[in-house]
């Protein structure tokens, strides 16, 4: 389970969008920064226990995990010897369940967090009756800790130890022990991050935020979607079977507590695999894995007395077994049954011992990926704090630069009104970081300025360009702030489809604000699934059309419109005083708003919904 769980083999770095946001969790750890204030983002003060290496975090990260490993297996192998009076059937679980939960492929290891609600459950509804013991004990204050790693986790957690507490109550007729022990855990752990108490209740608030904007604004749909959600909710359909059935043996009515359990675990583990339809998939299989393997050890508590149930259980676990295989293997490059088997290797299973020894060489490692970032992005000399748009911190962490991050650190994480207002009000303020290193890489096809697009403004003038060299621009905060205002011109319905002519506003840049507003419908299967994406349609001035992704929450805050600047030249020329003329054949001269449906229109949105269009002006710079 060291071997598993503690990070003691190579690190494994990340290029992109997650080698900078875990880079930015170690950071906010080291610098004591206050989450829900200072940082908003999907995982929470300890949320660099996820992954990566930062020499000021890594023996915390190494300490911390061999405690979590000594109570996993403290607790997964009492799970295994009570509900198996076979001691090699026991091991032969044990592993199984440890090597799931142990698989960290891409850096995700949201399987094991979940390991410890699923072992909770286990030990407390079918093998351990006594109503208090050191096991769950040791599980519970350890969820204090989990819940601030990935927020994510918060709810299946918290929910878990409220059906605890109701079978206490209930069905034990004792004292809820566990509400006391889980909540001192969470104010002891976010204590022990740096965290101020007066945080708490933000961080809390944002979370939500965040957690509530992501199905809109992150969502992704294959081809296959049907077929994948279907053989999903199939594997998922006979664990629940299998699950209700021991749960009505052992509890009758009572197991209903159980059951709600993990039915909501099985329907979190679905949210986070099908709402962002890509590798997710595979990671939601791989936890749907760990489910089965929690059903197995309860039918085989009952195969005492009904040997078919031991028999039957085998074919939901076979099946979700094969399914986890191919979705792995079709969303990555690894494959199952060779991950799992990897972990019985000799030279993983000594792994830990060059903790003793290999520290020289993590750093030497670090450095040497630094060194590489720093020729992929060069950047000229630089003064003061430093914050990167849309995202990209990783090349702030190279060159060794102070970083001084924005509320939320990535772009397109500011998916609702309030998230992206916190972003411009950090511009506006004397808060703000003395230079910015600037792009536009937009994710999912979102249109170009939709993300953090109510901080464009701020950037034209609280801000002026310094260099246009390199992979960013380089903004540097003005010592003479400028001023700009937005001049309604018009505000009309728009119902989906419908075309929106800009011609006669476009001698200047337009601002939009488009207010779309789910439908009862929209709000229920945004809860239980994903409504369809929105399209924003834009025609311009040279003849070219262009369909982007349109996310409600962004276009309700405000982006700028026209002219539709899509690169750092494009940019550029929108804020120099000589780039109207550059800018003409990207003006936008007419807009449509659709669905992505057969026929372009959906319930879950209200139609029509309003579009105003502002005349945005402000000084220019002469570059």
């Amino acid at each position: 389970m060291l071997s598993r769980f503690v990070p003691c083999g190579p690190t494994v770095y990340f290029e992109a969008i997650e080698g900078s946001w875990i880079q930015v969790l170690h950071v906010a750890f080291v610098e004591k920064w206050q989450f829900g204030r200072d940082i908003i983002f999907t995982y929470g003060p300890w949320g660099f226990l996820y992954g990566g290496f930062h020499p000021a975090t890594h023996l915390i990260s190494v300490v911390v995990w061999t405690i979590l490993s000594v109570i996993f297996w403290c607790a997964a192998w009492r799970s295994a010897r009570l509900c198996l009076d076979n001691e090699w059937l026991a091991g032969l679980w044990f592993v199984a369940f440890g090597a799931v939960a142990g698989l960290t492929i891409l850096m995700n290891m949201d399987a094991r967090l979940l390991a410890w609600i699923l072992l909770l459950l286990l030990l407390h509804f079918f093998t351990d009756d006594r109503p208090f013991s050191s096991v769950q004990v040791s599980l519970v204050i350890s969820l204090g800790l989990l819940c601030f790693i990935k927020c994510s986790f918060f709810p299946a957690a918290s929910l878990t130890i409220l059906v605890i507490a109701a079978d206490n109550v209930w069905r034990q007729r004792r004292f809820p022990w566990i509400l006391i022990v889980f909540g001192a855990s969470l104010l002891l752990f976010w204590g022990l991050a740096g965290q101020q108490l007066r945080s708490l209740a933000p961080f809390l608030d944002n979370s939500w935020r965040i957690g509530s904007g992501y199905t809109e604004a992150m969502s992704l749909t294959r081809a296959t979607e049907i077929r994948d959600i279907c053989l999903y909710l199939g594997a998922t359909a006979l664990l629940g079977a299998m699950a209700g059935y021991g749960a009505w043996r052992r509890l009758r009515w009572f197991g209903i507590l159980p059951l709600v359990g993990l039915v909501f675990v099985g329907f979190t583990a679905f949210k986070s695999g099908y709402v962002r339809h890509d590798t997710h998939e595979a990671w939601a299989t791989i936890q749907l894995l760990l489910g089965a393997l929690t059903c197995q050890a309860i039918a085989w508590q009952l195969a005492q007395k009904k040997r078919w149930v031991l028999v039957s259980s085998f074919v939901p676990t076979l099946l979700i077994l094969l399914l986890a295989s191919v979705n792995l293997a079709r969303h990555t490059e690894s494959r199952l049954v060779p991950a799992l088997m990897q972990t019985f290797g000799i030279r993983n299973l000594i792994s830990p011992l060059a903790l003793f020894h290999d520290r020289g060489r993590l750093l030497e490692a670090d450095e040497g990926y630094l060194a590489y970032l720093r020729d992929r992005f060069p950047l000229p000399p630089i003064e003061g704090s430093v914050d990167a748009y849309p995202w990209n911190q990783y090349a702030i962490f190279a060159h060794g630069l102070r970083y001084h991050p924005r509320p939320v650190i990535h772009s397109y994480s500011a998916y609702t009104p309030e998230l992206a207002e916190l972003n411009a009000a950090h511009l506006r303020s004397t808060n703000a970081p003395d230079n910015i290193l600037f792009d536009i890489r937009p994710i999912d096809n979102h249109y170009p300025a939709l993300e953090d697009g109510s901080s464009w403004p701020e950037l034209l003038t609280q801000y002026d360009i310094k260099s246009t060299n390199g992979p960013f621009l380089l903004l540097a905060r003005s010592p003479t702030p400028r001023k700009y205002q937005k001049t309604l011109l018009t505000e009309a319905p728009i119902s989906f489809g419908q075309t929106v002519v800009l011609s006669a506003f476009n001698d200047g840049p337009v601002w939009a604000e488009i207010e779309i507003d789910k439908s009862l419908l929209g709000t229920a299967i945004s809860t239980l699934y994903k409504p369809p994406h929105l399209l924003l349609t834009v025609s311009i001035r040279d003849g070219r059309e262009g369909s982007f992704r349109l996310i409600p929450g962004m276009a309700r805050g405000g982006f700028l419109l026209s002219p539709l600047i899509h690169d750092r030249s494009s940019f550029v020329q929108l804020a120099s005083r000589d780039g109207s003329s550059a800018l003409a054949n990207l003006r936008v001269d007419s807009v449509a708003i659709s669905a992505a449906t057969k026929f372009g229109e959906t319930a879950c949105y209200g139609s029509p919904t309003r579009i105003r269009l502002y005349r945005l002006e402000y000084p220019r710079q002469d570059l």
